[in-house]
């Protein structure tokens, strides 16, 4: 993996086939909490592609099936609690202290919010999906680094929440247990130990996604300040 540079019209970095397949796949899972599927969002992207108002047709379908999601709850007499993702939480925070109109605000906004997430990450994963294996070199134009940048952040909330990190203490904690695996903790980066625990893998990835996303926040800062 190799840090966002400048570049003329973008910004480009280098990811190895499965540094690339593992952004996807936390891209794609992100998807999922968010409550779509990768899969199902590039067909819409394709109907939408070759037919414009195919747009308006998913709206009216998210819109019978959110009335018959709320006729269903009118006409249940016992609905059972589901358990809520806490990740779901984390993605889509309540925007009011006050619980009545967090409820209020959050039924005017989530699925547009959710939307806005699901689109980012679909963009991230559609740019590295289109890279063949071999190739390294990840561009991105400048009006895509906004998307990166909101998409590479909402999976890192994911995994700080998967990882129970609260603070810069547990930050720290977890940059430096990812750093056993990747060298970066030690001047000698020969004979690492194996990842063999799913909590190391998802300190690598942090770590990894952290760091990529900071030289990404960095390089747009340079080019701003050169205008």
């Amino acid at each position: 993996m190799r840090a966002f540079m400048s570049v003329r019209g973008g910004y480009e970095a280098q990811l190895d086939d499965e540094e690339r397949a593992m952004i996807r796949g936390l891209a794609s899972d992100v998807v999922i909490i968010l409550g779509s599927h990768v899969d199902r969002e590039l067909e819409r992207r394709e109907r939408i592609t070759e037919d414009p108002f195919a747009a308006f047709e998913d709206q009216f379908e998210a819109i019978e099936k959110r009335v018959e999601d709320e006729d269903a709850e009118t006409h249940t007499d016992f609905v059972p609690d589901l358990p809520v993702d806490d990740a779901l939480e984390r993605l889509l925070p309540d925007m009011s202290e006050d619980p009545e109109l967090a409820a209020e605000l959050r039924a005017i906004t989530e699925e547009s919010v959710a939307a806005a997430k699901i689109d980012h990450l679909v963009t991230m994963y559609e740019t590295l999906a289109a890279i063949p294996d071999g190739i390294m070199d990840v561009t991105i134009t400048n009006e895509a680094a906004p998307v990166w940048l909101a998409g590479m952040n909402d999976i890192r909330m994911v995994l700080s929440m998967r990882l129970e990190i609260s603070d810069d203490e547990d930050a720290a904690r977890i940059y430096e247990r990812a750093g056993i695996f990747t060298g970066s903790s030690s001047r000698d980066g020969s004979n690492l130990p194996p990842i063999e625990t799913e909590e190391d893998m998802l300190a690598v990835l942090y770590a990894m996604v952290t760091w990529w996303q900071e030289s990404l926040i960095s390089a747009v800062r340079h080019k701003a300040l050169r205008r």
